[in-house]
C-alpha cells in the first residue's frame, strides 16, 4: 500500500492542481496575455501533457519497469483525457464563472497524446541503451 500511495502522490498532486486551474479560479482572475495566439490552449495542452507524462511514468516505475501495456496506456491516457472531458463537463454545467469549449478538450487529447508518445519512445530507447552497453 505504501508504494502505491507513493506512485499516486505526483499524478494525484496534477489532477488537483489541474482542477484548480480549471474550475475553480476565475477566467476573469487569470494573467491577461497578448491577443492573437490561443494560449488558453497552450495551458490546456502542457496541463495534459505533464499529467499523462507524470501518470505514465509513475505506473512504469510501480510496475518496476515492465508494465502491462494496455493498462499502462488506460492510465497514462485515456484517463487524463477522461478527466479533461469531465472537467471541461463541470465547467459547462457547475462552474458559472467559467465556459466549457471543444478546442481545450482537444488541446488535452494532444497534449496527453505526444506525452504517451514521448514517454513510451524515451523508456525504450533507455532500456535498450541500458541492455546494450558492453564493458
Amino acid at each position: 500500500m505504501k508504494t502505491l500511495l507513493r506512485y499516486l502522490f505526483l499524478p494525484l498532486l496534477t489532477v488537483l492542481l489541474i482542477f484548480i486551474a480549471t474550475c475553480l479560479i476565475s477566467s476573469s482572475r487569470m494573467p491577461g496575455m497578448p491577443e492573437g495566439f490561443p494560449w488558453d490552449k497552450l495551458v490546456h495542452f502542457g496541463m495534459f501533457f505533464a499529467l499523462s507524462a507524470v501518470s505514465l511514468i509513475d505506473y512504469y516505475r510501480l510496475c518496476k519497469g515492465n508494465p502491462p501495456t494496455l493498462r499502462w496506456i488506460f492510465w497514462g491516457f485515456f484517463i487524463p483525457v477522461l478527466y479533461g472531458g469531465g472537467i471541461e463537463l463541470m465547467q459547462k454545467y457547475f462552474f458559472v464563472s467559467r465556459s466549457a469549449e471543444w478546442g481545450d478538450w482537444i488541446a488535452d487529447i494532444l497534449g496527453s497524446l505526444l506525452a504517451t508518445v514521448v514517454v513510451i519512445i524515451s523508456l525504450k530507447k533507455r532500456r535498450y541503451s541500458e541492455k546494450n552497453i558492453s564493458l
